[in-house]
This record gives structure tokens, sequence and C-alpha cells, in this order.
């Protein structure tokens, strides 16, 4: 059983991080926020399955085309345009915000290291600002050791979270045969 992410409280940031950038739960959580009305997402990691959140939403609603239209969708492929999407994010008051994987595009290794940290402090103003006006909910993935010089990005986002949501990845099954005995054989 999967649990579901909480609806966010009106001003502040929430953080999920796990697996896939926690896509499955985001999505779901998208559903259900474009039930109440207008939402904003902003896919940096190409996260974003329109089809699974109008699945989510035929059995709640009548009509999950209409609940579909309350999103706005703006993708992004480079940190360069995350920045400019927030800037030009005009945030409205209640009106949620949903940035799904932003970190991917933070990696990007054309991109030099201090420019990135640069890219990214002026990326945190900007939720931050967004903050004031709403909830914003980010989502982030496990960095690949490759990304170590970026580490720092995702210790920062964290640490400006109000919350942080890990989503916990299912340990792999232990075959039968390597299983430890129920019991122990010298008593019988």
């Amino acid at each position: 059983m999967r649990s579901e992410l909480a609806l966010p409280l009106p001003n502040e940031l929430m953080v999920v991080f796990g697996p896939h950038a926690g896509t499955a739960m985001m999505l779901d959580l998208a559903a259900r926020l474009a039930l109440r009305g207008p939402l904003c997402i902003l896919d940096c990691g190409n996260r974003s399955n329109m089809y699974r959140v109008a699945r989510t939403l035929r059995p709640l609603t009548t009509d999950p085309a209409a609940m579909l239209k309350n999103i706005r969708l703006s993708r992004a492929f480079t940190c360069y345009q995350v920045l400019s999407l927030l800037e030009k994010l005009q945030p409205r008051a209640g009106v949620p915000v949903l940035i799904l994987d932003l970190l991917s595009t933070f990696m990007d290794e054309s991109v030099q290291v201090e420019e990135s940290v640069l890219l990214f402090e002026k990326t945190l103003r900007g939720i931050d600002n967004a903050c004031q006006f709403a909830p914003v909910v980010v989502s982030a993935k496990p960095l690949l050791s490759i990304s170590s010089p970026r580490l720092a990005l995702l210790t920062q986002l964290k640490r400006q979270a109000s919350q942080v949501w890990e989503e916990l990845s299912l340990l792999p099954a232990v075959p039968v045969e390597t299983q430890p005995p129920l019991f122990d054989e010298t008593w019988r």
C-alpha cells in the first residue's frame, strides 16, 4: 500500500525526495489539487504524465477533462529555463505550485558547477517568492555519484523546506534459499 502525500499547507515549501523524484505521488497530488482549482506545474525532469493524472481523476469526478484544464504545465529542459520560468511565474494566492524533479536540470555537465550553484540560489529565491503566495511542492531524486560536486544543491533544497517527505525505496527481496531459518535447528 502506497501512502499519499498530504495536501500542502499554504505558504510552505515541501520537498518530496525519492526514487524517480517521487513522480507517482506528485502526479497523484496534482490530480487531487486540480479537483480544488487552479494549479501550476513546472516539469524539470520530463516527468509530467498527464495521462496518469487523467486516470487518477476519472473515478474522482464526472468531468476529468474540465479538471485537467485547471493545470498550467510548463516544461524546462535546462537550469536557465527553470530560472526563467520561475521569474515569469506570477504566483497567485492559493494556487499551488508543483515542481517536478527540480535538480535534474542543474546536473548538466555543460554548465560549470559554480554557475549551476549560482543559478540554483536564484531559483531558490524564486521558489521562496512563490511560497509567499501559495504552497510549493518540489520533488528531487537521489543524485548519482558523478553528480557529487553538486550534492550541496540537494542539501540546500532540503534546508529551505518547511517539510521534507522521503519516499522509502523498497528493499530487494532476499531469495528463499539465503534466508536464515525461522527457528534454531538445534532445538529439535
